[in-house]
């Protein structure tokens, strides 16, 4: 699938496979159209060529049913000036679960991260970050894939993406995990490339 924009590829030729179950890894340099591919996958922009199968049909209304984009910049991403607890409290809303005062602590302190509760977004660390994302996207109701987009650029390590990664498809979910050239090299695992069809 492409992307063509009136300035120019959004997203060159890029061909991606996410099965229930699996992790995708996706690499690619920054500028290579990450977010168009995320959009891509998960609905929310049509490919200029190509398509998105579900379950090997074309079903462009349920993909963004779901299908969850995780933290990413411009249109998933929480606000980076706002206290966690705050943008844990928005993805909790989301997830149609309790979001008062109490359960955000309760959820926090349920992930050993109580004592960031107060800590901007931008500074709370990658690996902890990507973790906590993640997990509240996957409790949405309905969502069946997840893509996270480029955890590294905050900081998470390759190894921690893949370890959260693992998780969520040992737990059923098809994930496609999006990271940056340089940082997807440490893993060993078979990686798709972005602008490689």
């Amino acid at each position: 699938m492409a992307v063509r924009a009136t300035h120019g590829m959004m997203l060159e030729p890029t061909s991606v496979t996410a099965r229930s179950g699996e992790v995708t890894v996706v690499a690619g340099p920054p500028g290579s159209g990450h977010v168009a591919l995320a959009l891509v996958l998960a609905g929310r922009l049509v490919p200029t060529t190509g398509r998105v199968r579900l379950d090997g049909e074309s079903r462009p209304d349920r993909i963004p049913e779901v299908v969850a984009v995780v933290d990413c910049p411009g249109v998933s991403e929480p606000e980076e000036a706002v206290p966690l607890g705050t943008a844990v409290g928005e993805e909790l809303a989301y997830a149609h679960a309790s979001n008062t005062p109490r359960a955000i602590t309760r959820y926090l302190h349920s992930r050993g991260v109580s004592h960031l509760a107060q800590t901007r977004v931008a500074e709370v660390p990658g690996d902890i970050r990507i973790s906590l994302f993640a997990e509240l996207a996957a409790i949405r109701p309905g969502v069946e894939g997840l893509v996270l987009v480029c955890p590294d650029r905050y900081g998470a390590t390759a190894r921690h993406c893949s370890d959260v990664a693992d998780s969520l498809a040992e737990a059923g979910y098809a994930v496609v995990l999006q990271l940056m050239g340089n940082t997807a090299m440490g893993l060993d695992v078979e990686t798709a490339r972005m602008g490689v069809a």
